[in-house]
């Protein structure tokens, strides 16, 4: 994905975890888990920081440049075996899993990863952030150990790329596709940028008055689609199985977005630009997958902060 797409994804999750009906509470006991009051907590302390959402979000690319082994898990099918293969459980509103479930013939079919360590970088992302958070609660205020809130924040919105990543179908996918690849990704920045007042000399969004990206007139009706979807959609605190990591979850991610790189791209897929593939069939469903997985990925992005947000302010602040 590129700069605004990025950065629009992580201001989506943002506005979910804001204006989405979340639950009051998970669990019970010891292990109850006030969500809709963490939620609202981390949306307030993210509007200090909103300005350097879209340098954050694109840092990855930028500065870290570690787009060969960290922005995907790349999956080919295994040609070799007829075991029937497990795939991971996400939770139930996530859209290309259950399409994927319903209607990929690769679905159940055994596989191999060939290279990619994103699920690790997430993961790694997570405990680093609770990790800096405990350091900055038990510092004085001034110790230059101690890592400012800009920065906390900068590492939420790096995190998010990478989450994003996970959902792009040929991220995930070993084969060698880089027209179609830009073609796509060309697709969804031009629709963000029509969308929505971006202030490009100050790289950041013009807001509205809730303090997210403000529409243009021209509203995409993708665009338009997501945004409603994140707010009426039910949102699933849990990552889909009771032991389950943030490695774990994105793992199970990335499954069903390479089940999705050959629904969108069949195997026999000859690499072109756009003007060809429109002309494709499968071209027609094209607006139907990006909006699920793009509302996917804001679900992903919003489980995966609050996730560490609770995590920290429960060993702390909160106790």
């Amino acid at each position: 994905m590129k700069k605004y797409t990025h950065a629009w994804l992580a201001f989506m999750a943002m506005k979910r975890l804001d204006q989405a009906a979340l639950p009051e509470t998970v669990g019970s006991g010891k292990s109850e888990v006030e969500v809709a009051r963490f939620a609202k907590s981390l949306v307030r302390w993210f509007k200090n920081y909103r300005d350097f959402v879209v340098q954050g979000a694109w840092y990855p690319d930028e500065v870290f440049a570690d787009q060969g082994l960290s922005h995907g898990v790349k999956y080919t099918p295994d040609e070799y075996s007829n075991e029937p293969r497990s795939f991971k459980l996400l939770p139930e509103t996530m859209e290309i899993r259950n399409l994927m479930m319903s209607e990929s013939p690769l679905y159940g079919r055994p596989f191999n990863i060939t290279k990619g360590n994103l699920c690790d970088r997430c993961d790694a992302m997570a405990h680093t952030i609770v990790d800096n958070f405990k350091i900055q609660y038990r510092e004085e205020k001034g110790n230059p150990i101690a890592p400012s809130s800009t920065h906390m924040a900068m590492r939420f919105f790096i995190m998010s790329h990478y989450i994003a990543d996970a959902h792009m179908p040929l991220h995930c996918d070993d084969r060698s596709l880089p027209k179609i690849h830009a073609a796509v990704e060309s697709q969804w920045e031009n629709a963000v940028k029509k969308s929505y007042h971006i202030d490009t000399d100050n790289n950041r969004f013009f807001y509205d008055p809730d303090g997210y990206p403000l529409k243009t007139e021209k509203m995409n009706s993708l665009m338009q689609q997501v945004e409603e979807k994140i707010l009426s959609r039910p949102f699933v605190y849990g990552w889909g199985q009771s032991d389950y990591s943030t490695w774990d979850y994105m793992s199970a991610v990335t499954e069903y977005s390479y089940l999705l790189a050959y629904q969108m791209f069949p195997k026999d897929f000859a690499d072109t630009g756009w003007t060809e593939y429109k002309k494709m069939p499968q071209a027609g469903r094209f607006d139907e997958y990006s909006t699920k997985l793009m509302t996917d990925a804001v679900d992903s992005i919003a489980r995966a902060w609050l996730h560490v947000w609770i995590r920290y302010r429960q060993w702390g602040p909160d106790k």
